[in-house]
């Protein structure tokens, strides 16, 4: 760490100097102390030290225990060492504290889901795509639209990804999912037109390229899909989809 971001810090947690009779400054408020520590920890984090994000992070905590920004942070941390449970733990508490809160509603949904526990990161999901004012609202759609999918909930799953696209176009794995869907349900020209859009945002995945051959084939393209299934033995000859679809 540098003497100028020393300094920095030092004068953000001590507040402005203020002179009185024989006394020491008065304390920064508290919610400018949380907020310097949590700057320092996510300096840290970004820089890929999470050891030393966790003293700036424990101190902001004992400053502010109910701090849902501290509180969230402290979960990213846990879940960089691979602490599941205690991530957990943070972002239900966050919540607690603030129910509203768009990155401990975020968080806690993917974490759910990265565990498989699909049907309890709805709630989150779906609660955080409500907030108007959330950075991320398209990424948020697009998580929601994927969480539905795996609990075969075929027609929300479609709505969410199309509220994706229509926040920001450039959603290739929207794109891709929305492909699929309408091919399985037998709208040729749809399908074309989304997996054209995944095409110019994202690189062939072996997924990707099974389906361009299966919508190939819906259009009668011999030739596209030959040529996909080429792409699939060459670029991913080890994949599962090679094996089920890279026939030609």
């Amino acid at each position: 760490m540098t003497r100028g971001l020393l300094l920095a810090v030092w004068l953000v947690l001590g507040g402005c100097v203020t002179e009185s009779t024989g006394g020491l400054p008065d304390p920064a408020p508290k919610a400018e102390r949380v907020q310097a520590h949590l700057d320092l920890a996510r300096g840290y984090l970004g820089q890929g030290d999470p050891d030393r994000a966790r003293t700036p992070l424990e101190t902001a905590l004992k400053i502010d225990p109910n701090s849902a920004d501290a509180l969230v942070l402290m979960g990213v941390l846990h879940q960089r060492e691979g602490d599941t449970a205690l991530a957990e733990a943070s972002y239900k508490k966050a919540l607690r504290q603030h129910p509203s809160h768009p990155q401990a509603l975020n968080n806690y949904g993917t974490l759910l889901y990265s565990e498989g526990r699909y049907q309890e990161a709805l709630k989150p999901l779906r609660r955080l795509v409500q907030d108007p004012d959330y950075a991320a609202r398209a990424q948020a759609y697009e998580n929601l639209g994927l969480t539905e999918l795996k609990l075969n909930h075929r027609e929300e799953a479609r709505e969410a990804f199309e509220r994706s696209l229509s926040l920001s176009f450039v959603q290739p794995r929207s794109s891709l999912e929305l492909a699929d869907l309408a091919l399985q349900d037998g709208e040729v020209d749809a399908a074309q037109g989304y997996f054209d859009a995944f095409r110019v945002q994202a690189r062939q995945t072996p997924r990707s390229l099974c389906l361009g051959i299966e919508l190939a084939r819906a259009e009668g393209d011999s030739n596209q899909a030959a040529s996909y299934a080429m792409a699939l033995r060459n670029l991913y000859p080890n994949s599962l989809e090679a094996q089920r679809c890279g026939g030609g």
